[in-house]
């Protein structure tokens, strides 16, 4: 299961130095403030950079009963395609400002408008250049530039039966013991034993 595609190495949060490691998949959401949590427990403490038999990649992991959602995970994918360089710091800058885009903060906003939000804040949180031209839908329904990656993601998550964010694999398996409320040492007390 967790095997990432060339082209979404970035993906992986880390790089682990043991020829043989452990994969944490992580399945997030980007408007969910437990997954905002588990993120900041991650990746801001330094979780991630502490293990070097384990390697922990994201995955989305979107909730459509937030639209939103989609558009921030959208405008994640197109970070990941045009400066992943810039990933993480992105993701992170998401999970942090998520409040600005909960449901009653976006209401009244088109989707464009949304993207608009979201590449202004990368823009000046990240420095990043995204176009939002880019976002706009083509003909039909035919989506945006990103659709396709878009839908990649979705049908993974569907696939492992992944309903809820966060959910958390290790090594190919769900690990419903694994919460968004664990703090380091938990994490730590977890991943020694593996």
């Amino acid at each position: 299961m967790s095997s990432l595609a060339p082209k979404y190495a970035m993906y992986a949060l880390n790089k682990p130095t043991d020829q043989l490691y452990h994969t944490i998949d992580l399945f997030l959401d980007l408007t969910c403030p437990f997954s905002a949590k588990m993120w900041k427990t991650l990746v801001e403490n330094n979780v991630l950079s502490s293990y070097k038999n384990v390697q922990f990649i994201f995955r989305h992991q979107i909730q459509p009963w937030h639209a939103q959602s989609t558009l921030l995970h959208t405008a994640l994918i197109a970070v990941a395609k045009h400066h992943s360089e810039k990933f993480q710091k992105a993701a992170s800058v998401l999970f942090n400002y998520q409040q600005e885009f909960f449901d009653a903060q976006v209401k009244e906003l088109t989707f464009l408008q949304i993207y608009e939000k979201a590449i202004q804040l990368l823009k000046k949180e990240c420095e990043i250049s995204l176009d939002i031209d880019q976002f706009k839908v083509g003909q039909g329904n035919s989506g945006n530039s990103f659709v396709d990656d878009l839908k990649y993601h979705i049908k993974y998550a569907r696939k492992h039966a992944v309903h809820v964010s966060p959910t958390v694999f290790v090594n190919g398996l769900e690990e419903p013991s694994i919460s968004s409320s664990w703090t380091n040492e938990q994490w730590k007390e977890f991943l020694t034993k593996l």
